[in-house]
């Protein structure tokens, strides 16, 4: 979603991967506050560090809001009178979609990452479910988190549906005229989890095909017409 932002924005950048073990001592060595008790980690990612200003931010909201304040000059995605109904927004997505999706691609994730890294969240998930990484997701558990993703997609379809004007964007444009409307933070939400789904499972298989055929093929229309802000060649 950062990067989609940046890319958006036209900000030049330059990106650093980290391995999940050292993500929390990168952070706190740049003065950076931990998330509150209740997340996943006390420090994740994405987070920024603006050399021209000397700030470091972690968090999509919290980043989103830092460009617009500290580059008015590039294009608004977080406007202020805008920002509590994202949040909002932020809230519902996680509830309908991300939280099912999340763990459908746990155990792959896992399996995809660095051995530090590995190591390092199936440590962390094994604590969390009580159980070994591969059994997180039974059969039975497969089909009912399915069944609340496809749910949970055609909900959030339905938002973008409410105008009635084809629109593939939350202010609009990008419908069947091909106009284009401004991006907002609610659009790149959307992009992070298909670009999420689809290099977690590949784009050849079965599960990302499935998820491009919901919703009369929304979600495929629409990462193809995000992947022109998908870059992550930085």
């Amino acid at each position: 979603m950062t990067s989609i932002a940046l890319n958006y924005k036209g900000i030049p950048y330059r990106t650093e991967w980290v391995e999940f073990p050292d993500i929390g001592p990168l952070l706190i060595s740049l003065g950076v506050k931990p998330n509150p008790p209740e997340a996943f980690a006390e420090y994740t990612l994405p987070a920024i560090h603006d050399p021209r200003t000397g700030t470091t931010v972690m968090d999509s909201l919290k980043i989103i809001a830092y460009l617009d304040d500290t580059y008015p000059d590039t294009p608004a995605m977080f406007p202020s009178p805008t920002r509590s109904l994202t949040y909002a927004f932020h809230d519902a997505l996680y509830r309908n979609v991300m939280q099912h999706l999340s763990l459908l691609l746990a155990p792959i994730l896992v399996s995809k990452l660095n051995a530090p890294g590995q190591v390092y969240l199936r440590t962390k998930l094994e604590i969390i479910f009580g159980c070994q990484v591969e059994d997180i997701v039974t059969t039975e558990k497969r089909v009912e988190l399915w069944t609340a993703l496809e749910k949970g997609l055609g909900v959030v379809a339905s938002w973008f549906d409410a105008p009635r004007d084809g629109r593939l964007l939350l202010m609009g444009g990008s419908g069947a005229d091909g106009s284009d409307g401004p991006l907002c933070h609610a659009d790149t939400c959307i992009a992070g989890f298909l670009v999420y789904a689809r290099l977690g499972w590949g784009e050849e298989s079965e599960e990302w095909r499935r998820i491009e055929s919901f919703d009369g093929g929304r979600w495929k229309r629409s990462l193809e017409y995000f992947d022109t802000w998908v870059d992550t060649s930085h």
